[in-house]
């Protein structure tokens, strides 16, 4: 089991993407690059960035750290919101659409865009929730 956000967890999440996700068929050969910000993680409430590149359906990179090296790194869409509702979208309890539409989640970037990754995000979403996590 590992822990959620934790470079560990990022590395495994990022090898079952690769080695279960059809970068075509479930993730629309999709060409998005994600900062995700993770506020209030306990157990010191800090915030942990959590960076994921696709190129053409492809996993290339997915991070996870407190460093704010990472906020550096070009990204089209910066999520922000608090560390229980991230963890209900890994866990597949809410989508990421339904937290910007409950504004559970903030979102900066091309809106448009947004919508069109809505599908491959929640596959996504679908296969790192079957890590053994503890959050």
């Amino acid at each position: 089991m590992v822990k959620y956000l934790t470079e560990e967890w990022a590395k495994q999440a990022k090898q079952i993407v690769l080695d279960e996700l059809d970068p075509k068929k479930d993730l629309k050969n999709m060409n998005a690059i994600l900062l995700n910000v993770v506020q209030n993680v306990p157990p010191e409430n800090k915030t942990v960035y959590f960076y994921i590149k696709f190129v053409d359906g492809h996993l290339e990179e997915l991070l996870a750290s407190p460093d704010e090296a990472i906020k550096q790194k070009q990204a089209e869409f910066t999520v922000t919101g608090d560390y229980v509702t991230f963890i209900q979208i890994s866990k597949g309890e809410m989508s990421s659409a339904m937290a910007l539409l409950k504004n559970r989640v903030k979102m900066a970037g091309n809106k448009m865009k947004a919508l069109t990754i809505t599908k491959p995000i929640d596959n996504f979403n679908a296969c790192i929730k079957k890590l053994q996590t503890e959050y």
